[in-house]
């Protein structure tokens, strides 16, 4: 049986709640996969040095215990997936609109499909009796 508060459940899940004006979306997964891009950007050449100098900007505690530098990337992306918002808010009215445009969206894709396969169809009907 399906989730009901997860309404999309890949490629990227979305759990969907209730809150007193509307609901949220929570989008943690797709979160997820950004994080885990920008991670491995800063990771390249081309913004290592900027992050480095980012670092070494930062005022040092000589009583802050650090972590190791050999710190895992998927270690960085959870702990960085933690303290970011993963939650999109979607108020009244919004619900119902968005609600909408998805329905709009999903059949005009269910029509456009139809037309192409329908097409293609055809196409292969005029080929096969030319031959």
């Amino acid at each position: 049986m399906t989730d009901p508060n997860m309404p999309v459940d890949g490629p990227y899940r979305i759990t969907v709640e209730p809150i007193p004006t509307g609901v949220t979306l929570d989008v943690e997964h797709f979160v997820q996969g950004v994080v885990t891009d920008v991670v491995e950007q800063l990771l390249t050449d081309r913004f290592a040095d900027r992050l480095d100098a980012l670092y070494e900007a930062q005022p040092r505690d000589p009583y802050e215990i650090e972590r190791p530098a050999d710190l895992r990337s998927e270690s960085l992306v959870a702990d960085l997936v933690d303290v970011v918002r993963t939650k999109l808010p979607v108020y009244g009215g919004q619900c119902t609109r968005l609600a909408e445009r998805l329905l709009t969206l999903r059949f005009a894709g269910q029509v456009r499909s139809l037309a192409e396969r329908r097409a293609g169809t055809a196409e292969r009907a005029e080929g096969g009796a030319a031959a």
